[in-house]
């Protein structure tokens, strides 16, 4: 007999068959159910209607292209959408005002991180009224920032308190209430269940999301500093929806995040000494106060900020003129404000013996009168109007010194500022600068090998080499969210921008993502301005930047713009750097930019 063909067998033959069949059917049911479930989830966020309104922040007197705002609702994790607490995200538009040639919307971010975007569409779109004619500008404060669902870590007051160190003060008790308070600063933010979802892997999927119920195929980009990071991301994620990308100002997002504040300490210095050095020893106002040759720089800065050290009588004080010069240093406007803070400083301080409050709000007063008639004699009353935001904080250093700025966010100056009006057992700080940097991942190594970068490089590099070593992410507990890197076989043509004497992000840096990514580089020779295109009145770097947005002209591999004249100059004072060899300069100009434009630019790109 042939078992084959056995009746028992081919009854057998057919329950497994059936038995098969029917787990199949149910374990394809359980997954069609569950991706129906996640679909109908996510349609919940993509189907939401923008509702437009008038921003609470914008007045008709600020004048250009007047905005509206919405809020768009996101999931607190876009791995699981629709489980926790929805998000809510605040975005602005300015809609493109020659309808007929519109072309789609661009996205834009002013860095940080923990910028708050939702002016920059209103900017950018009145500072280049042919952008704004064939595109939706679109301004978001990313999760966790200003008008959106905001991120806040508390912060134990007592650490914060005890930490009340010159960053130059490397001694062992310094040391280790520096990183008592780091510790506290991570473990504050770990204790915010939000955290976690703070990073640059969600935010570019709100961003993705708002492009979807906004109706567009492609998402354009225009990014500065940590938005040249976050854009790099987004098109990595999505390089399907990702359109005309211009990244201005670029950290290493071929790289590692962590590379771009290992960097600062030279790059602050290089700005400051090839840059705004020699412009002191030119200038026929400030050289008589801050010095005429690069030695006597050197010294005022010494001397005032040891001077300021004892006048304002906290150690921390030193690290708040470190703080206002390298927040200047981001643009050339703000070499006025450097100019005036060590001459006022250097005048009344130094070279005043009479500390009396009378004596000091008498000397900065008529040293406030005197740089104001010169701003005006040298460029006009817009420019000087611009300008005095700038020279009015630098004075409040003298006639209020208690109240202890943040200027920029690296170090500890922001916590220690705002531990002076803790009135309980915490400090609440803002929390997204140190979420997104930790919770990217990278190599941000160990305490010690930041103590020992402070003790090498702060004597060469003193502007910033003392306080960016003061790192919260090596004591960050949550996990990292690695991210993947662009692929140009899945993108179109990528515009990088970027200084040579970038004091935040190195031109080195550059360099870098060049070296893996096949980048359109447009250089500007012997310029150090931080965020060029657009609200700088870099004429060079606007041609081609809208060249590429309105009339899809790619750039050729190199372009080099040459730099504009530093204030008060009619030429440019060219300097050895890392530009000199790529390529012969296309000339530049400088174009009309509206003050308030400008100095809310200046503000805001970082």
């Amino acid at each position: 007999m042939n078992p084959s063909k056995s009746p028992y067998r081919k009854s057998r033959r057919r329950l497994i068959a059936l038995t098969t069949a029917s787990a199949l059917v149910a374990g394809l049911t359980a997954v069609v159910a569950t991706a129906t479930q996640a679909d109908a989830t996510q349609s919940t966020y993509s189907l939401q209607k923008v509702q437009w309104s008038a921003c609470v922040w914008y007045r008709p007197d600020l004048g250009g292209v007047v905005p509206e705002c919405a809020t768009v609702t996101v999931p607190r994790d876009w791995r699981t959408p629709g489980q926790g607490e929805d998000l809510s995200i605040a975005i602005s538009r300015t809609k493109a005002t020659d309808a007929a040639k519109r072309k789609g919307i661009v996205f834009t971010n002013p860095g940080g991180p923990s910028g708050s975007g939702i002016t920059l569409s209103w900017m950018l779109a009145t500072a280049q009224p042919s952008l704004a004619a064939q595109y939706d500008v679109i301004g978001m404060d990313p999760r966790g920032v200003g008008q959106s669902t905001q991120l806040v870590c508390q912060v134990d007051a007592a650490a914060a308190s005890a930490a009340n160190h010159d960053s130059r003060d490397l001694s062992a008790p310094a040391i280790a209430a520096r990183h008592t308070l780091l510790k506290a600063i991570a473990d504050g933010c770990a204790t915010n269940p939000l955290t976690p979802y703070i990073n640059t892997w969600q935010t570019t999927h709100d961003m993705d999301l708002i492009r979807a119920v906004l109706g567009e195929r492609r998402l354009n980009y225009v990014g500065y500093s940590y938005g040249s990071w976050l854009g790099a991301k987004y098109a990595a994620l999505f390089p399907s929806r990702a359109g005309k990308l211009v990244l201005d100002s670029n950290t290493g997002w071929m790289g590692d995040l962590a590379d771009a504040w290992e960097r600062m300490p030279m790059a602050f210095q290089r700005r400051w000494e090839r840059q705004f050095v020699p412009w002191a020893n030119r200038s026929d106002f400030f050289a008589k106060d801050v010095g005429t040759t690069p030695a006597q720089v050197n010294a005022t800065y010494e001397q005032v900020r040891t001077a300021f050290i004892k006048y304002a009588g906290r150690p921390t004080a030193g690290d708040t003129v470190d703080g206002i010069i390298r927040g200047s240093l981001y643009t050339d406007d703000g070499f006025v404000g450097i100019g005036y803070t060590l001459g006022q400083l250097k005048v009344c301080l130094v070279d005043n013996q009479d500390w009396s409050p009378e004596a000091i709000n008498a000397c900065a007063l008529a040293y406030l009168i005197r740089v104001l008639e010169y701003l005006e004699e040298h460029q006009g009353v817009e420019a000087a109007t611009q300008l005095k935001a700038r020279v009015h904080s630098a004075g409040t250093l003298l006639t209020q010194p208690e109240k202890l700025t943040a200027p920029s966010p690296e170090g500890l100056l922001p916590v220690l500022a705002a531990a002076q009006n803790a009135t309980g057992p915490t400090v609440p700080l803002p929390g997204v600068y140190y979420a997104v940097r930790c919770g990217d991942g990278g190599n941000w190594h160990s305490t010690a090998w930041w103590d020992q970068l402070a003790r090498r490089d702060g004597p060469r590099y003193p502007l910033a080499a003392y306080a960016i070593p003061q790192e919260v992410c090596p004591y960050w507990s949550l996990p990292a969210q690695k991210l993947p890197n662009p692929d140009p076989r899945r993108l179109g043509p990528l515009v990088s921008v970027q200084s040579e004497f970038d004091p935040a992000t190195s031109y080195e840096l550059t360099n870098d993502n060049l070296r893996r990514y096949p980048a359109r580089l447009l250089a500007v020779d012997d310029s150090g301005i931080h965020g060029l295109y657009g609200v700088r009145g870099q004429g060079c770097v606007d041609d081609v930047v809208n060249a590429y947005f309105l009339n899809n002209v790619v750039p050729p591999a190199r372009t080099v713009c040459t730099a504009t004249p530093l204030f008060a100059e009619t030429q440019v004072y060219p300097q050895p750097g890392p530009v000199d060899r790529l390529s012969r300069p296309r000339p530049s100009r400088t174009d009309h930019i509206p003050a308030n434009v400008r100095q809310a630019a200046d503000q805001l790109i970082r």
